[in-house]
């Protein structure tokens, strides 16, 4: 079997407030960070965009950084991080995933400066963890 990675696009924005990063409630999952299998003979960061999009509805316009990549889950499947910071963005808003059964997760922002709470789906509290320390200033 062939070993599964995963592609996660952070997308940040700057407020008085501080950083923020984009995050969902997934209709029966948690919140969570945008994340997606990288497919056969795709690069990591042609997946994060492609998840991006396909996830929110975003398209990237600028080149996404590398974070690192890191073991995530009991599995320990290799997660791949990547940075976009954006602008113009709206606080919230709803999307109808085109690779997950049509849920239509509910975006929002996290600011940087607080912990995840219970509410969020366990892998990403290690997902979080790993890349909140690696996050360009905006």
């Amino acid at each position: 079997m062939a070993n599964v990675e995963k592609a996660c696009p952070i997308v940040t924005r700057a407020t008085e407030q501080g950083l923020e990063v984009l995050a969902f409630k997934h209709p029966s999952a948690g919140k969570q960070f945008v994340k997606g299998t990288i497919e056969k003979g795709e690069q990591p960061r042609i997946a994060a965009e492609r998840e991006l999009l396909e996830e929110s509805g975003l398209v990237c316009r600028s080149a996404m950084e590398p974070l690192g990549s890191f073991p995530i889950g009991r599995e320990r499947t290799l997660w791949h991080f990547f940075a976009w910071h954006s602008s113009g963005l709206p606080d919230r808003w709803r999307h109808t995933a085109e690779d997950d059964f049509g849920h239509t997760f509910a975006f929002f922002w996290h600011p940087m400066k607080l912990p995840l709470d219970e509410d969020w789906y366990p892998i990403f509290h290690e997902a979080y963890h790993f890349f909140a320390a690696r996050l360009p200033a905006p």
